[in-house]
């Protein structure tokens, strides 16, 4: 019987140095060298909001071949600027962008993302302007209202660019089960049914962090898009939710399933909104909110109320209407330059926006804030067209 146990344990022992060794030529050698997955960015919270490390830089690497490199800047955000002063310089108009993986550039080299563009389009017709983005992948709108009091602020700017994508409005109200979710703020009810703030945990690196430490993991669990196939498994199991991912059910990269409570929508919606015209009244800052288009009806020649999540642009639009606040839907812009180019907004193989459509915003907002002095003109005139009604 000894004889037999000693025989098992080195068999053990064998196949443990085995499989390490199998291991580090994998992590080592293949997965460095040869199929080499995306670069690693780690998050971090500073001042109660969740962003990634400062100082970092990251390469992706994507299906089609191309490479794209971000820049994080000293103070968590990824920039061209290596950081965000908070002194103004006199005379220069200071625009912040807020918003989700659009803003923080998914998918484009940090140049090209559309809050560069607009800044150098800006430069171009004589407006001097300097433009500091705050993006933070899978933030929703209520999470853009946090980032707006913890930071935004802080910098005194002219102009804040409110970012809306169709996934950040259920989202401020929906909880997620996903590694920071829970460091996004989210909009509830309280039992009178006012709104209520429910206030992000500040984010700490768990076992999922761990695991991406791994080009190895990375490799096979993001570039193959398992994380995709197993999003329904991963959420109920690790995470204890119940998040999953069928393509019969997505329109604009988003669960039209998730998105059917107008209601809720509402509710959240007109609160934030709110919520944020009383900061930009205090503050003395203009609000300009940008919309991404349904992109789907515009490659159909369909009109877009035929596409569900169309119901949330006019929820946006009748929002900011009601708080006479600005609002700028790219679904035109989006239709007449394809009509012209024929050239699709997206990626064969995600939803962000690509290179064309990042240049093609930044230059509508440019446009925008260049033509209307509700939004470029001095301080005094953002405040008077700010006063809450």
């Amino acid at each position: 019987m000894r004889a037999r146990l000693g025989q098992i344990a080195q068999n053990v022992a064998l196949s443990a140095a085995s499989l390490a060794v199998c291991f580090a030529m994998l992590e080592l050698v293949v997965f460095r060298f040869v199929l080499v997955p995306d670069d690693l960015l780690a998050n971090v919270s500073i001042n109660g909001a969740v962003r990634y490390r400062p100082g970092t830089e990251a390469t992706f690497r994507h299906p089609d071949g191309s490479r794209t490199h971000v820049t994080i800047n000293a103070d968590g955000w990824n920039s061209t600027k290596p950081s965000y002063p908070l002194a103004r310089t006199p005379g220069k108009r200071r625009i912040a962008v807020v918003g989700d993986s659009y803003v923080h550039g998914a998918f484009v080299d940090t140049a090209d993302g559309f809050p560069e563009i607009a800044e150098a389009e800006l430069r171009r017709v004589a407006i001097d302007a300097e433009v500091f983005r705050f993006g933070m992948d899978g933030a929703p709108l209520s999470q853009y209202l946090h980032v707006l009091r913890r930071e935004v602020r802080n910098y005194k700017p002219d102009v804040v660019v409110v970012s809306l994508i169709h996934n950040d409005f259920d989202e401020s109200w929906r909880f997620l089960k996903t590694r920071y979710a829970s460091s996004f703020m989210k909009i509830g009810r309280a039992e009178d049914g006012r709104p209520l703030e429910i206030p992000p945990a500040e984010f700490e690196a768990g076992s999922a962090d761990l695991f991406r430490q791994f080009a190895t993991f990375r490799y096979l669990y993001y570039e193959t898009n398992a994380h995709l196939r197993l999003k329904s498994l991963v959420s109920r199991h690790f995470w204890g939710g119940n998040e999953e991912w069928k393509d019969e059910f997505i329109s604009s990269a988003v669960d039209i399933r998730k998105i059917a409570d107008h209601e809720q929508n509402r509710f959240a919606t007109r609160y934030v909104l709110t919520e944020m015209k009383k900061l930009a009244v205090t503050e003395g800052f203009a609000l300009l909110f940008v919309m991404d288009g349904v992109r789907e009806a515009i490659y159909a020649g369909e009109p877009r109320s035929e596409w569900a999540v169309s119901q949330l642009n006019a929820l946006a639009a009748e929002v900011t209407t009601e708080l006479g606040l600005p609002f700028l839907d790219l679904q035109e812009t989006f239709a007449a330059d394809f009509a012209v180019h024929r050239t699709r907004f997206e990626y064969p193989f995600d939803w962000h926006w690509n290179k064309h459509a990042n240049r093609l915003v930044g230059m509508t907002i440019a446009r925008r804030l260049a033509a209307d002095p509700a939004i470029s003109g001095p301080p005094a005139v953002q405040r008077q067209a700010a006063t809450v009604r």
